[in-house]
């Protein structure tokens, strides 16, 4: 059967518009549910899992029961000082407690989208892409969760037989995916940004649960197809944030050779915590500690001697 672009399915998480820290100029960031990691320090829980689902906004939460009431199968309680708490073994994600709650104490997260009506919205900002070099970028979660429409997306992007007209597309993946799948969008990509979370392959399995061989592999072929990468170290305390770490990112880089274009470092930030606790879930990660510039001027210093270019921050 013939693929058709625009009839592809995808479950989106978000779309964002004039975004700059997501590649080159102007950009609308597509971010797309599911994730093939298990990162320990995630940020973004709600884009985890690949299907829509009912989040619940715990401190938009009134206790008025109506979500109780709505909810056919009983999967629902409401706990003192903890909001609306889902039984998963029973909720069959009909939604109809977010429809019943007046207050977003609980949220639809994830809506499907055809890639035609993804790319509408995507080429409404096109006079704001010629001008500043910008255009689509796709993220997660892990975008190569959904690669069949992440490829339909691309192949839309560059499907105007007039080239000045067509749309720069970026891919920002954690690189731990199957290379045939890299393989089939790699054409219509003209950036990767590409996460390098642990250079230690033991420990990258200990804080995300996949070892990094299959991400480091991918990472050498990419460099090899010559698409053009910016590579993203979060800078995460006590878990890369050391000089051994930094010295190997440094030395990888310098072995994909000349299409690695630059180096951003990610401080870890903590606002995640706020985020997982309106959800009213746990999270490991200290809520109140992150990183200041000036920590990492000697880390700049480092990598600047393997690459041409280190940003904070994108």
């Amino acid at each position: 059967m013939e693929f058709e672009p625009e009839k592809a399915l995808g479950v989106i998480n978000d779309i964002q518009r004039m975004c700059v820290n997501d590649g080159p100029g102007f950009r609308t960031t597509v971010f797309l549910k599911g994730c093939l990691l298990d990162c320990k320090w995630c940020h973004n829980p709600e884009g985890k899992r690949r299907y829509p689902e009912i989040i619940p906004y715990v401190t938009n939460c009134t206790f008025c029961g109506d979500c109780l009431l709505a909810c056919p199968t009983g999967a629902l309680s409401l706990v003192e000082g903890l909001g609306p708490r889902i039984d998963r073994a029973l909720c069959t994600d009909c939604m109809q407690c977010a429809g019943a709650c007046e207050h977003d104490g609980l949220v639809r997260w994830g809506r499907i989208m055809s890639a035609a009506a993804v790319m509408e919205e995507v080429e409404s900002d096109k006079a704001f892409y010629r001008n500043s070099g910008g255009g689509l970028t796709v993220s997660g979660g892990e975008p190569m969760a959904q690669p069949d429409f992440v490829l339909a997306l691309f192949m839309l992007a560059k499907s105007d037989p007039d080239q000045t007209n067509r749309i720069h597309t970026v891919l920002d993946t954690c690189g731990h995916a199957a290379w045939a799948n890299y393989e089939r969008v790699l054409p219509y990509t003209d950036m990767v940004l590409l996460d390098l979370k642990v250079m230690d392959s033991a420990a990258h399995k200990g804080y995300t649960g996949r070892e990094n061989d299959l991400i480091l592999s991918n990472a050498k072929k990419i460099a090899q197809a010559g698409v053009p990468i910016r590579l993203r170290v979060p800078i995460i305390m006590g878990v890369n944030d050391n000089q051994a770490n930094f010295k190997a990112t440094g030395e990888f880089a310098a072995s994909l050779g000349s299409v690695v274009t630059g180096l951003d470092l990610l401080p870890y930030h903590p606002w995640a915590g706020g985020k997982y606790k309106a959800f009213g879930m746990d999270y490991d990660f200290p809520a109140g500690e992150g990183y200041d510039d000036s920590q990492l001027e000697e880390v700049i210093d480092l990598l600047l001697d393997f690459v041409e270019e280190v940003t904070i921050g994108g």
